[in-house]
This record gives structure tokens, C-alpha cells and sequence, in this order.
């Protein structure tokens, strides 16, 4: 029944390669990687106890050989990706994810590497505080749609105290 009352912002959605800065801010904040780090983008397929053989593909088909970092994040590229999700570990990075504002990765038994292509549902707006983090240099904050309120006049009704909001530090600024 198409009711028109879904707010799309608050329902589930894949978020496809979006997810894929907060996985590599993860490596990057822990030290395991930086931009310049090697990445093999060859055919590869990770093994984890307990569950089939996992071979993820790029989207175009190909492989890239030795891709740093800020190329394999830049280009999308599925494979580097998945390294760096084994490399920090599905349940530290969605405690990670959780610190950057993701409310939906409850039960880590739920998922698995294919996490860092989009594998888990979240919501658009969790999306916007954690890509937030990112330009707030490294602080979390809630977001905030209405900061200034001005009668036909010009009069000031409500102006937000930006000064007064605190933030959680998840990211070095650098």
C-alpha cells in the first residue's frame, strides 16, 4: 500500500560503496593503512570460518594490480576495499561505524566482509552524520536542518548557538 507517509531518510537502505570511506577512516585511524599503502586489486577470495569462499569483483570487471589507497578509494574499487574490512575486522569496524553516527549494525553475526560494499542496510540520514565527521574535522555532531529563523521583517526569531554544541571527537582531524 503506497500511502505516501514513508520518510525515506529514516528508512533502510543499502548504501552501496558510499560505506566504503568510513571502512578505509577505520585502517587509516587505527594505523593499520594510510593513503599511500599498496593494496592488492587481483582476483582474490577471503575464507572465513564457517562460510562459503568470498571472491568480490570490481564493477568493471577488472583488476588493478598494486592500487594505493587513495586510488582503490577513489576508484571505487571493491576488492582493496574488502582487504581493509578483513584487515580491521567486521566487528571493529561496526563499532567504528556506530562511533560515526551508524544506528542500524547491530548484530555483528549478521554480517560479513561484503559489509564495506554496501551489505548492510542503514539509514540516509546516519549517512549524513557520518560523512559529517568528515567536515567537521574529525567530531561528530547531530544534524541540524534549521539554524536561523527571520520574520518577513528581517527580525531574528531563533538563531542556533553553534558554539554551544558539542561534539564527540571520533577522527583525528588529519
Amino acid at each position: 500500500d503506497e500511502d505516501g507517509k514513508v520518510n525515506i531518510l529514516f528508512a533502510l537502505r543499502q548504501p552501496g560503496s558510499s560505506i566504503k570511506p568510513l571502512n578505509y577512516a577505520l585502517g587509516i585511524r587505527d594505523k593499520k593503512i594510510t593513503a599511500s599503502t599498496p593494496l592488492a586489486d587481483i582476483p582474490t577470495c577471503f575464507i572465513v570460518t564457517g562460510q562459503q569462499p568470498y571472491c568480490p569483483r570490481n564493477y568493471d570487471g577488472g583488476f588493478h594490480g598494486a592500487t594505493q589507497v587513495r586510488f582503490a578509494l577513489g576508484n571505487s574499487y571493491n576488492i582493496p576495499a574488502v582487504r581493509v574490512l578483513a584487515l580491521n575486522g567486521v566487528d571493529n569496524f561496526i563499532n567504528f561505524a556506530k562511533e560515526m553516527g551508524i544506528t542500524t549494525f547491530n548484530d555483528p553475526s549478521q554480517y560479513g566482509l561484503s559489509l564495506t560494499l554496501g551489505g548492510g542496510e542503514v539509514r540516509p540520514v546516519d549517512m549524513a552524520v557520518a560523512f559529517g565527521v568528515f567536515a567537521n574535522e574529525g567530531v561528530k555532531q547531530p544534524l541540524l536542518s534549521i539554524s536561523k529563523i527571520e520574520d518577513w521583517k528581517g527580525k531574528v526569531l531563533f538563531e542556533l548557538d553553534r558554539e554551544s554544541i558539542d561534539g564527540d571527537r571520533v577522527l583525528d582531524p588529519a
